[in-house]
This record gives C-alpha cells, sequence and structure tokens, in this order.
C-alpha cells in the first residue's frame, strides 16, 4: 500500500472552475479555510489532523477501509450548498507530494425516497419507502385504505384477506395492465442472496437477516411496536399499517428494490380444504423526491435490437445526476434470424465506444464498428487482464461498459413462449452514468455469443443507446358542439415512462353548467358543425371494457373501476363549478403502447342530459428544442379505386434522432357517396415501393404488383424467409420487433372498411430516416387497394363558412377530399 496527502480544496468563486473536468485537477488553487486559520490549519487540511491516508496496490487482497471522525465537518452540508463554489477531495502523489494523483467532487448526500401506488379493487394508498444512505435503514409507511363509502367494511375485509406484502425481482410488465397476468409478469419474490425456502422462519419469528430482502411480511409482522399503526384487525391479520423499518432493504446498490414490483397477496378461499395465495395487486416502486410529493425527473435511454435478435433494453437514472444508480432493464431478448430456436445462455454484454454501422449484420466481422468496450476512466492493470480486479463489490475497479463481470451475463429466449421467463432480466449498476461528461448515450450495446461461427466473430448483435423520453399530451383548443363556446383552458397529461405513473392538470375557465369530463376514441374531425357527437368521437375510450353499471360514483372507487377514459369518475366532476384546477395520479392512464391516449379527444358534457358541449383533441405537447412532428398520410382518393378515406400518422422525432411511437389514424369506407357497405378484418401492410399505375386495375392479380413485396428492413427471419409458420407464431403484439416492419396487420390486427374511424399506436412504424415509410404504400388486402404514403403538405387555406354544407359544396367545387378541407380554429373561433 501507500500513503498519501489528502486535502479539501473549494474552487474560486470569481470562476466557473466548478464545471471544469475532474480528470485534471490543476485548476483547484485553494484550500477550503472559510475561517482563514491559515497553513496547514483549514478545514481541508485534512491530513494536518487526521493523518495520511492509505491506498492499496490490489484492492481484491487487502482493501484500505477506514473510518474517521471529525468535529470540524460540523457545518460541511451547508458549505456544500455556497453558490457558485464546489469543494474537492485531493490526493497528492506520494512520490511528488507536491503533484495532485487523483481528485473529485464532494457532493451532498440527499436521502433516497421511493413510493408505489396501489389502486385495485376499491382499495388505495401507497408505500413510501425512505432511507438517509446506505449505512441507515430504510423506513417504510404503509397507508392502505378503502376509498369508497363503504369504507370501513372494505377495508375489513381486505384485512381479513390479505396474505403478504412482498417485493419481486422485476416490475410489472406494462401492456399487460388489465390481465389478470399482470402481477405474475413481476417475476419471482427478490431473493438475491438465494435463501432456501425450507430455512425461513414463519412471519415475524425471525430477524431481518433470515428473510429475503423482498419479504416485508416475513420481516415486518408484528414488529416496530414503538411506532404508530392502525391496523384493523391487531395480532389476527399479515396486514401492515403505518411506519417500520428494516435493515436488509436497501434503496441503493447492487441489491436495492428501486423499480422492481411491489405485490400484495390475498387468501384464495375457493377452496376450503385447499386455500391458497393469489397476487390482488401490485406496482412499481418507483423515484420520488424527497418531500415525497412529486415524482423525480429520470431519465431513459433505450436500445432496440432487431438483427439477429430482437428485444428491448432501457437505462433509468435520475436525470442530471450521473453519479446515483442506473437500473437496466432487459425487457425480452429473443432469436428472430431463423437461424435457431434455441434458448441459449452466458452471453456476456457491454456498453462499447461508437454507434454501430452497416455491420450489424454482416455475416462476418460483426459490428466491429463499435470498437472497444467504453472505458472513459482508462483503466489498465498492465499486463493482467482488466477483467481480473473488476468485481461486483468493486465497480469502480471496472471499465464503464464492462457490464456483464459487474451484474452478470444474458440469456436469449429461442421462441417468444420463453421470453419472458427466460430473458427478462434486471440489473442495478452503480457506475453507469446517463448524463455528463461519460454518459454512454450514442453509444453501443454489444450482446457477445462465444460459441458461435468463428467468421463472424465473438460479437453476436449490437444497436445503438438512444434517449427514450417522456410523453406529454395537451387538449387547448376547444370546439363548440353547437353552442357558444366559452371554455378555454387546458388539460394536461404526462408520463416519463411506461413503468410511471401518468400526473394529471387540469386547468378550465368558463364553464357552464357542465358535469362529466371524459377521454373518447378519435380526435376532433374540425370540418363538422357538430365535432363532438357520438357519431364521429364515439363512446369512452375502454379498452379493458370496464362495465359502466358497475362503476362506483365518482371518486368513490379506485381508477380501476372505472372506464379508463373517465377523467369525472375517478378523480369528480365540474358540478357547480365555473373554473376548475385539479392534479391528479393515474395508474391507468398510459401514454405509452397499445392502449395510449394520445391522438384522442376530451369532450366536456352538460349536466343536463349530459349533452356534449365542447371537446378538443389530445395531441403530443413538446418543445421545438426538444422534437419536431413528422405527418403523414396514405390518401386513398384514386376516382376507380377500391376504398375511400385515409390513414394519417404521426411520429415524434427527438434532437438525438429518436423516435417516439407512431400514432396512426385510419378512416376508410368504399368509394360512392352513398355507399354504405361494411367489410371487416381486412389485413393491411407498407409495401418497399410507392404506388404504380397498377393500383386501380380490376384484375386482383395485377393490382398492386408496382407495390413489390412486404417492407422488412431489418432482415426479420432471413436464415428462414419461407417458414411462414415459425413467423406467423413469433411476430404479434407482444413481439412486435419480430415482425417484419411492413407488416402492421400483425401487430395492431386488421381493420374495417365502411365502420368506425380507429386510434392506433405502434412501437415498430418508423416515419423518416435511413429506415422510413415515407414515399413507400400502404396495401389493404382481400379488397387491395394501394396509395403512396406522401408527407403531409399545407394546403392553401381559404375563407369558409362554419356551415358543414357549404363547406361541403365549396370542396366539391375544387375537387377536394373531406380530409383535405377544414376550418382552421382560428377561423371557427371566430365565426366565420
Amino acid at each position: 500500500m501507500t500513503h498519501h496527502s489528502w486535502k479539501i480544496y473549494v474552487t474560486d468563486i470569481f470562476k466557473n472552475d466548478h464545471h471544469r473536468t475532474e480528470d485534471n485537477c490543476n485548476f483547484l488553487q485553494l484550500v477550503f479555510d472559510p475561517q482563514g486559520y491559515g497553513e496547514n490549519k483549514g478545514i481541508g487540511d485534512l491530513d494536518a489532523r487526521l493523518g495520511k491516508i492509505s491506498v492499496a496496490k490490489n484492492a481484491l487482497q487487502s482493501p484500505q477501509r477506514a473510518i474517521y471522525r471529525d468535529d470540524k465537518f460540523l457545518l460541511l452540508p451547508s458549505d456544500l450548498s455556497i453558490p457558485h463554489r464546489t469543494l474537492y477531495l485531493v490526493l497528492f502523489d506520494d512520490q511528488h507530494p507536491d503533484n495532485f494523483l487523483a481528485c473529485t467532487q464532494i457532493r451532498h448526500v440527499e436521502p433516497l425516497t421511493y413510493k408505489t401506488f396501489l389502486k385495485s379493487g376499491g382499495i388505495k394508498g401507497e408505500i413510501t419507502f425512505t432511507q438517509r444512505s446506505r449505512f441507515d435503514p430504510t423506513f417504510l409507511n404503509f397507508t392502505l385504505e378503502s376509498a369508497g363509502k363503504q369504507g370501513r367494511l372494505v377495508n375489513r375485509k381486505f384485512a381479513e384477506d390479505v396474505s403478504a406484502f412482498r417485493i419481486h425481482s422485476l416490475p410489472p410488465v406494462p401492456h399487460r395492465k388489465g390481465l389478470t397476468s399482470y402481477c405474475e409478469s413481476s417475476g419471482n419474490l427478490y431473493n438475491p442472496r438465494d435463501l432456501e425456502r425450507h430455512v425461513i422462519p414463519p412471519p415475524g419469528f425471525g430477524t431481518q437477516d433470515q428473510y429475503p430482502i423482498g419479504d416485508l411480511s416475513g420481516k415486518l409482522q408484528s414488529r416496530n411496536k414503538d411506532y404508530y399503526h392502525n391496523y384493523l384487525l391487531p395480532g389476527a391479520s399479515s396486514e401492515l399499517s403505518g411506519l417500520y423499518w428494516d435493515t436488509f432493504l436497501p434503496l441503493q446498490g447492487l441489491h436495492s428494490i428501486a423499480h422492481r414490483g411491489m405485490v400484495i397477496f390475498t387468501y384464495n378461499r375457493t377452496n376450503a380444504a385447499n386455500i391458497t395465495e393469489a397476487p390482488w395487486s401490485c406496482a412499481t416502486i418507483t423515484h420520488y423526491q424527497r418531500n415525497g410529493l412529486y415524482q423525480k425527473p429520470m431519465f431513459t435511454a433505450q436500445v432496440l435490437f432487431r438483427y439477429p435478435i430482437v428485444g428491448r433494453v432501457l437505462f433509468r437514472q435520475p436525470a442530471e445526476e450521473p453519479w446515483q444508480d442506473t437500473t437496466v432493464i432487459f425487457e425480452y431478448l429473443i432469436h428472430a434470424d431463423g437461424s435457431t430456436q434455441n434458448n441459449t445462455f452466458d452471453h456476456r454484454w457491454a456498453i462499447h465506444s461508437n454507434a454501430p454501422g452497416k455491420d450489424f449484420y454482416d455475416w462476418q466481422n460483426r459490428c466491429l464498428s463499435t470498437g472497444g468496450i467504453f472505458n472513459p476512466h482508462k483503466v489498465q492493470w498492465g499486463n493482467r487482464s482488466v477483467d481480473d480486479y473488476c468485481k461486483p463489490r468493486l465497480p469502480a475497479m471496472c471499465r464503464v461498459g464492462a457490464l456483464d463481470t459487474r451484474v452478470g451475463t444474458l440469456k436469449i429466449a429461442g421462441r417468444k413462449q420463453n421470453a419472458e421467463s427466460l430473458s427478462r432480466l434486471m440489473f442495478t449498476d452503480t457506475n453507469l452514468p446517463l448524463s455528463g461528461r461519460h454518459s454512454i448515450l450514442g453509444k453501443s450495446l454489444v450482446v457477445y455469443d462465444d460459441f458461435g461461427p468463428k467468421a463472424r466473430g465473438e460479437r453476436l448483435a449490437c444497436s445503438v443507446i438512444i434517449g427514450h423520453f417522456r410523453r406529454k399530451v395537451v387538449a387547448k383548443d376547444w370546439y363548440a358542439n353547437g353552442d357558444e363556446l366559452t371554455v378555454n383552458g387546458r388539460l394536461e397529461i404526462t408520463q416519463q415512462s411506461e413503468y410511471d405513473i401518468s400526473n394529471i392538470e387540469v386547468q378550465l375557465k368558463g364553464l357552464n353548467e357542465n358535469s362529466g369530463y371524459h377521454i373518447h376514441m378519435t380526435p376532433v374531425e374540425a370540418n363538422l358543425e357538430f365535432p363532438c357527437e357520438a357519431t364521429t368521437l364515439y363512446g369512452h375510450w375502454n379498452p379493458f371494457n370496464v362495465n359502466v353499471k358497475s362503476s362506483p360514483p365518482p371518486q368513490q372507487g379506485t381508477t380501476d373501476q372505472y372506464e379508463m377514459g373517465d377523467l369525472s369518475g375517478k378523480f369528480g366532476t365540474l358540478d357547480g363549478f365555473t373554473q376548475y384546477e385539479g392534479v391528479y395520479n393515474d395508474t391507468n392512464l398510459p401514454l405509452f403502447g397499445y392502449n395510449s391516449v394520445i391522438g384522442r379527444s376530451v369532450v366536456i358534457h352538460k349536466k343536463r342530459r349530459n349533452a356534449r358541449w365542447a371537446c378538443s383533441t389530445l395531441e403530443r405537447g413538446y418543445s421545438p428544442s426538444e422534437a419536431r412532428e413528422i405527418r403523414a398520410i396514405a390518401s386513398f382518393h384514386h376516382p376507380t379505386g377500391y376504398a375511400y378515406g385515409y390513414v394519417k400518422m404521426t411520429q415524434l422525432i427527438h434532437i438525438d434522432g429518436s423516435q417516439s411511437e407512431t400514432v396512426i389514424e385510419v378512416k376508410l369506407r368504399h368509394p360512392g357517396k352513398n355507399d354504405r357497405n361494411m367489410t371487416y378484418n381486412h389485413n393491411w401492410q407498407i409495401y418497399v415501393n410507392p404506388v404504380g399505375v397498377d393500383a386501380a386495375v380490376k384484375p386482383t392479380v395485377t393490382r398492386c404488383v408496382a407495390g413489390g413485396y412486404v417492407w422488412n428492413p431489418y432482415y426479420t427471419q432471413l436464415a428462414d424467409p419461407l417458414n411462414r409458420d415459425l413467423y406467423e407464431q413469433e411476430c404479434g403484439p407482444d413481439n412486435p420487433l419480430r415482425c417484419y416492419v411492413g407488416d402492421v396487420g400483425a401487430r395492431l390486427g386488421t381493420i374495417n372498411l365502411g365502420v368506425e374511424r380507429v386510434v392506433l399506436t405502434d412501437s415498430n412504424f418508423p416515419l423518416e430516416g435511413p429506415v422510413g415509410a415515407i414515399g413507400r404504400s400502404v396495401v389493404i388486402l382481400v379488397l387491395i387497394t394501394l396509395p403512396n404514403v406522401l408527407l403531409v403538405q399545407t394546403l392553401n387555406q381559404i375563407t369558409m363558412f362554419s356551415n358543414t354544407s357549404i363547406c361541403r359544396n365549396h370542396r366539391d367545387s375544387l375537387s377536394h377530399n373531406f380530409w383535405k378541407s377544414y376550418v382552421p380554429l382560428w377561423a371557427y373561433l371566430n365565426g366565420c
């Protein structure tokens, strides 16, 4: 070992040195001495008071751990909050005492707060987890109660039925929300120490170290009796209520419970001779600010694998805090090129320095463009392998990108039926920055295969790490439904990721004898005289088919007991208000995935007869400095064609080039003004070429031949392209990346002609870029018709009347289709 002088330095208040690089400490000039005691007497002169510090030559053999106590540091927390000044800990070279060896910024360690919201079956509440530092226990606060007027009875029934509170190893799969398998997707009890079930004591009869980390009931039941509890059945129930502490429940580090699944179990007494447990409710444990009121702003990055494996990986870390833990979620990994249907194991993986080039699908020397493993701190050990010193407990000894050594290897499923149980994994890493100078954003994630063909090399797959940004929708441009328009204001919904709850903010003015407000199925058609009617916006958005007759009165139930779009049922009506403001959170209002509300509409109802009064489309909210929105349309208007209408598409392109999901609006019918035919279950696809002259020919065998074939830019199932059975078994809504990009119907389902408009959300439908749909064609099968996919061009604005019949006549005189002419909102509001 070596012995080094060490001191605390402070940056100059007149310079911006606190933003300088930490790799070179030469900009530091001042030892921290706020009282001006002089040389070797200041607060920063640690070696003068505490002696030199020891540094190990091999931390695996002789780790140099030490604890010091220094009463000079009592005011250090306030010193760290001094504006425009930053404190650094500096180590001096042992051979050249005047030279800096290393330095690092001193930061105030804030307490960590995590929450999980549980709203199900009339019981709602939250569980709060707080840990001051890694050296402190975690404090828990359970507040669960009934939401309705029959609260006492419901609470008592819950207390009788509850069997266990457990933390599982994974967060529930977001797109399973509303299904009975939602909580089952959270994996098994979180037990990183692999304690055997037969050695675990009954709940409350052992010490906390004898239970798995996730077994809250085992560790907390009948404990912490000096703290406040509000038991309904004291001593006769497995309920947890009030305050507890747990010394084996880390909120940080390798075994952190952050972002895992909280699951509450109840007894299943349907068979009295065999009483079992079943999941009752579950939610993800998410990061909150210290006050526990607001979500912690998180930055999320993602990796999408498309060849020869498909899968999705998420990285999550508090925004602009690269020193915090990073959660890595492997949602699934599946072999997709058709070369194997076997599960494979022990795949190494790492972050590499460069984004991948086109060699991601090469049959030899694959992914060499990604460079070497990301190593910004230049970790080297001479002739020794860099992995000899890299261990899970010593992440600072590892290259930043060397993840398999720190957290473990990967498994890849051969078929999607095994993907969730086999390849879905979650890790917590303490040295994986998503922001700052050493961010992994723009780098690549490489998966290795040590048993593959030699010509290909050891690298199996690679893909770039890109941003996965929050979603925001706003309803602010209101249309009247035949009455005078007096309402103004907005309704905003934001969601950081699919694993977070949605936050809703309502600010409305000019209300007049209103009551309900809801999210409806489709966007507002601005060209209609009565744009809010059921003939155009249809009913409430209700993808889980909740029976509205069984819903409790407004604000008397939990969000799962109402239709997804029933905002006034969940949070209260507008009765008696002329101005209304409210802020809510909802565990059941997604802005990601197939059930997203983006592109739908909000309708405000009158109290009298529940008449529709005003409506507005939920449009994306974003800053031009953050993103831009691409709009495309496939217009079916050939005069002798076989379908009439449009398919509209919108997508957000962020500044780093990452793309949001694509929102698709479909409105199609059979041609002819009076044609009321309805046909169902048409498959639809994107073909590689634009429309040709054969789009409207009568013989179906030659119609749309110019479109080519289904668009497959990522070579899905390239090794076995004729195995249609395999493709149809693997491609689907639950495995969208396994589908050809052009096979939209396989992901979203078939469409109908002559029926209602629909709004769909597709996670595998890029509109522009090196792989983009614009300029290609949409093909509707069975009754085949083929238009181009074109960018929406700005139409020349023409003064129009609000009367729908005049608008229609004017449009007909110009030979315009109904979707190419509309009443601008500014003209609408000014009575034009």
